[in-house]
């Protein structure tokens, strides 16, 4: 790939949109990629009130469709990160997975 589009975006100004809501979610759930379209689902751990005890439900809070270009910069963000996160010493790796590590705050 001759020309890069994040270098060019890059030096785009911000324009930040207070009114954007924030969503929190406790893990990542479905993900696909169909070569075109990274597709993203965020969930949200939840106990159900039907039942005695409760059940845990994973409800979907959040989904993302992001261009190819824009996945492979969150790839590529996403694994500066973990570097920073991992020099840190809040996180380390083992055979390519994330583990945390169990430091005091």
């Amino acid at each position: 790939m001759a020309d890069n589009p994040h270098d060019k975006t890059n030096k785009l100004p911000v324009v930040p949109h207070h009114e954007v809501r924030e969503t929190f979610a406790d893990q990542v759930g479905f993900m696909i990629c169909d070569g075109s379209t990274l597709k993203i689902d965020f969930e949200v751990i939840r106990m159900g009130e039907t039942t005695s005890p409760p059940e845990r439900e994973r409800h979907v809070v959040a989904r993302l469709a992001l261009s190819m270009s824009c996945a492979l910069d969150l790839i590529n963000q996403v694994s500066r990160l973990a570097g920073q996160l991992a020099q840190s010493g809040l996180i380390k790796t083992e055979q390519g997975q994330v583990i945390p590590q169990n430091k005091p705050n």
